[in-house]
């Protein structure tokens, strides 16, 4: 599986998890902190991961399977492998033209010569 299908596999998960309710709380694991902060993931937040995921996926300048999408109050990450600083770019510029997108993070790293 890769990055993109794990990613678009998180999202059904979690929007049939939610359900019609529309949020779950997420508790981390982590070992030091008994008490973890939950994080909320609404379905919005899956609705426009998955409307930009759509966006990049129909954009046939971008690199297939090399970027996923996370959402959340219409912050977006973009994670993954491009092939150019050009596609960087337009993979971000394709993120911000979704609505509801109010911010992007770009995480992704330049690979030119994996490709």
């Amino acid at each position: 599986m890769n990055l993109k299908q794990l990613s678009l596999a998180s999202m059904l998960s979690l929007t049939l998890a939610t359900g019609a309710a529309g949020t779950l709380a997420l508790s981390a694991l982590a070992a030091a902190d008994p008490a973890p902060t939950p994080i909320i993931i609404t379905v919005t937040d899956v609705s426009l991961a998955a409307s930009v995921q759509a966006t990049l996926d129909g954009d046939k300048e971008l690199s297939d399977d090399n970027i996923a999408v996370s959402a959340r109050d219409g912050w977006v990450v973009l994670l993954g492998s491009v092939r150019s600083e050009s596609e960087r770019s337009r993979a971000i510029q394709d993120a911000k033209s979704v609505p509801g997108v109010t911010k992007v993070d770009d995480n992704m790293t330049v690979n030119e010569a994996s490709y």
